[in-house]
């Protein structure tokens, strides 16, 4: 019981400051006061889990990411009415999901803030201090590093939010990529090593790794050598560090979860109390299961193609999609993409979030923020970047050799590379994360980070030249799908933030 109040009361303090000014004058019932939940182990642990709880929100990756962000990528559709505008490419400030997901995401960071602040101040010799606060700085640096890439510079926040600092200005990119280089940097040196602490929890390397995303990203904008090195001296401390699992679809089995080649990964459990994740129902195609899913968000007709067409036979294709055609729980047999085009079902599904236990409220399938092959692709990147293809080869071969692998037999494709210029493989790379990564939630990242004119070659032309069926929209030409707009929400709550300051186009 004191752990479910410790909760609480993060999440109650959450809410008085973070809502309105109000409410600020408000003080929670509780039964406990954070001085209390700070001087006890148990008691930090509480705010950890809480921690983890706000991360894995429906408002944030537990439902909003899926509905906004993967339709907004430019490699996914949806059908859902609130997610039109994104889908189409035309999203706008009061987009229902996106009014959802931002003060989600500055909950967790007020979340962080908390923690941090109570245990940087504490002199209590509690043992579990560092490691809380190395998990605090690195929810808070992952998060900041989701709304710098969603959004650009935002408003930054590194203690609890008050009265007096409810109202905060937008920040510049590269303060905002400051604070979370530095973020990372302390939970690097704060976090346990390997087999130290709980498998569910981010080590050493998970920092390393995420710093070395942050790096490449950085570098992929400005093709900045000393930051594609960087990238490089933080990915090769988690080289060799983790394995691959012997076959693609295992990564995406029910129950095989925290796996030898994860790194970070969301958990989530059926413990009954509140929905934890919609990503089941977002995913599933309707009556797949003998419960109520929707199926809303499906990969566009051209991202199927393109995998299908660079790689027949590759065994990820069948682990990622649904294709051609399903079968109802009650007998019935629909037709999908390719076998269609039309309609809500001219899409193929993905394939990599089935659940048929799933109770329509609570989700057991734990969502991968980062893993091992995510690494190698960003080594192969770096090195190609750093030194040519040469000695780039061997990361892409150790996971395409994991790709031929059905765990009966061993597929012709897709096949190792070889013989490619440094701009050729500079370009197959990116396809590659695609392949590998497809509805991991990297898509929106992963299309804009290497600015628009990539973005503009590899997304809007592409689909707006690909096969369409009557629900397919024609995406814009428009720079400002770069970023997505700052919520109308921020811009008429925060005093500090106009419509001066809004994304360039919204």
């Amino acid at each position: 019981m004191k752990n479910i109040n410790a909760i609480i009361v993060l999440f109650v303090s959450l809410i008085t400051f973070v809502s309105c000014d109000t409410v600020l004058d408000e003080q929670p019932e509780t039964f406990f006061n954070e001085e209390q939940i700070f001087s006890s182990e148990e008691g930090v642990e509480s705010a950890i889990n809480g921690l983890y709880q706000s991360f894995a929100d429906p408002g944030y990756h537990g439902s909003s990411i899926h509905g906004l962000v993967a339709p907004f990528s430019g490699k996914f559709y949806s059908n859902q009415g609130a997610s039109q505008d994104a889908t189409s490419l035309n999203c706008l400030p009061n987009n229902t999901w996106l009014i959802r997901l931002w003060p989600a995401m500055y909950s967790t960071i007020n979340v962080s803030n908390v923690i941090i602040q109570n245990l940087e101040n504490s002199t209590l010799p509690l043992a579990n201090k560092d490691i809380a606060l190395g998990q605090a700085y690195f929810i808070r640096a992952a998060t900041y590093f989701d709304l710098v890439r969603y959004f650009g510079g935002v408003p930054l926040k590194t203690s609890p939010t008050t009265a007096q600092t409810l109202h905060t200005p937008r920040s510049s990119v590269e303060d905002t990529y400051a604070l979370i280089i530095e973020d990372f940097e302390k939970a690097k040196q704060l976090l346990p090593n390997a087999g130290e602490y709980l498998i569910d929890r981010p080590i050493k390397t998970a920092a390393n790794a995420y710093l070395a995303k942050v790096y490449l990203t950085l570098a992929s904008a400005s093709n900045d050598r000393a930051m594609w090195q960087a990238a490089y001296d933080e990915a090769i401390q988690v080289y060799g560090k983790y394995t691959l699992t012997p076959t693609y679809a295992e990564l995406f089995e029910l129950g095989n979860e925290n796996t030898s080649e994860s790194i970070f990964e969301i958990q989530y459990g059926a413990n009954g109390a509140v929905r934890n994740s919609d990503v089941i129902r977002i995913y599933t195609l309707k009556d797949y299961y003998n419960y109520d899913t929707f199926g809303r968000v499906r990969p566009n007709k051209e991202t199927y193609d393109q995998h299908v067409n660079q790689y027949p036979g590759d065994p990820r294709i069948d682990a990622t999609f649904i294709a051609n055609s399903y079968t109802t729980v009650a007998g019935k047999v629909v037709k999908l993409y390719p076998a269609q085009s039309n309609g809500n079902d001219g899409y193929t599904a993905i394939k990599k979030y089935l659940e048929p236990n799933f109770n329509g409220t609570t989700a057991n399938t734990n969502l991968i923020k980062i893993r091992y092959a995510d690494v190698l692709l960003m080594l192969a990147e770096i090195e190609n970047e750093l030194n040519g293809p040469a000695n780039a080869y061997q990361y892409v071969n150790e996971f395409l050799t994991r790709a031929r692998n059905t765990g009966s037999s061993i597929a012709a494709e897709p096949a190792d590379w070889s013989g490619l210029t440094q701009e050729e493989f500079r370009e197959r790379i990116m396809y590659e994360r695609q392949y590998e990564l497809l509805g991991e939630n990297h898509e929106f990242f992963d299309t804009r980070r290497r600015g628009y004119e990539y973005f503009l070659r590899e997304v809007i032309e592409k689909h707006n030249n690909g096969p369409k069926g009557n629900r397919d929209f024609v995406y814009p030409v428009s720079v400002k799908n770069m970023l997505l707009p700052i919520p109308s929400i921020e811009i008429s709550g925060n005093q500090k933030i106009t419509q001066a300051d809004q994304n360039p186009g919204y």
